[in-house]
This record gives structure tokens, sequence and C-alpha cells, in this order.
């Protein structure tokens, strides 16, 4: 698929999902999910996982009554929620995987888990198409969700030093 039909399809499904579910003002990921387990009559669970470098940093795996999400819980805010974003990238575009967690790795990632329960959960194997299109739903969603907070929290007269701020606070935390 060409660069630009993908970007296409990128935004129509980025489009349709902020209309059908808004964006919460001020941004906050949790409340973005309440209103997409809303819309979908699902259950999105949040599963936070210890992350060290060569680890997958995030995964998503439709159970047959709702969905799971794992994420880093020691990176940034904004990370994780970029990270978040990008499995609800494979969620709403229906991607499915190949799993290839073996249950010790998945018994080190989340020991209070059952090892049998959480193996199908990440390092799902995906094509680069669903990869980039993840990824590029990601993107939009968080430019998106940055645009719309800044534009809630810093009006038009605000100076370009406010604006700025505004954002360095969302990135760094209050």
């Amino acid at each position: 698929m060409s660069p630009a039909r993908l970007r296409r399809r990128c935004e129509s499904r980025v489009r349709a999902l902020v209309a059908a579910v808004g964006l919460p003002a001020p941004w906050h990921v949790n409340e973005f999910l309440d209103r997409l387990e809303h819309h979908r009559g699902r259950d999105i669970d949040l599963c936070e996982v210890s992350w060290k470098a060569g680890d997958s940093s995030g995964a998503w795996h439709a159970n047959a009554d709702h969905d799971v999400i794992a994420y880093p819980g020691n990176t940034s805010t904004v990370h994780q929620d970029h990270i978040i974003l990008h499995e609800i990238g494979h969620l709403i575009s229906a991607h499915r995987g190949r799993c290839v967690l073996s249950e010790q790795e998945a018994q080190r990632l989340a020991p209070d888990l059952a090892p049998a329960a959480f193996v199908h959960l990440l390092d799902r194997v995906s094509t680069t198409t669903e990869e980039q299109e993840a990824e590029l739903i990601a993107t939009l969603l968080h430019q998106r969700a940055l645009h719309h907070r800044t534009q809630v929290v810093v009006d038009d007269t605000s100076s370009p030093t406010a604006r700025r701020l505004s954002r360095l606070e969302y990135v760094f935390g209050s």
C-alpha cells in the first residue's frame, strides 16, 4: 500500500473515531478509553507491565468479552499514552497478529497474572503495514489530543510562551 493511501485510511479512521467518541478536555487517556468502551459496548482493561530495553513496549489482546492493552508503567506519561493509542490503532483496524510470547516471558513481565492467560497478550508479530497503520493512528490521535488540549487550556489571545508552557506541562506533567 502506498504511504499516501495508508495515511488517508488512517486519517479516515481517526476522524470517524473522534466523531464517535470525542476527545476529553483536558486530555486523559483513561477518559478517552472510557468513551471508547461506551461507544463499543465492550470493556478495555489496561495492564501495566514492567518494561526493559528490547521488550515490546505494548500489546493488545481481544478476549471474547473484553480487550486488554498492556503498556509499560516505567516510562513517561506521554510515552504511555502513545503506546496505548498505538494499541488502539490495532484495535480499531481489527489487526490480528501471531503470538510469540512464552509462558516464562509472560511470568517475568506480569508476575501477578496467570502465565497461560497472558501468553497471547504480548509480542504480537504483525505485518509492517499493520505496525505503520497503528503507529500513524496513534500519532494522529495524539496530535489531535494535544491540539484539542491546547485550544481548551490556552485561548487565542495567549502568548506563544503560554502555548509552549501548556505543551510542556502535558508532556512532563504539572
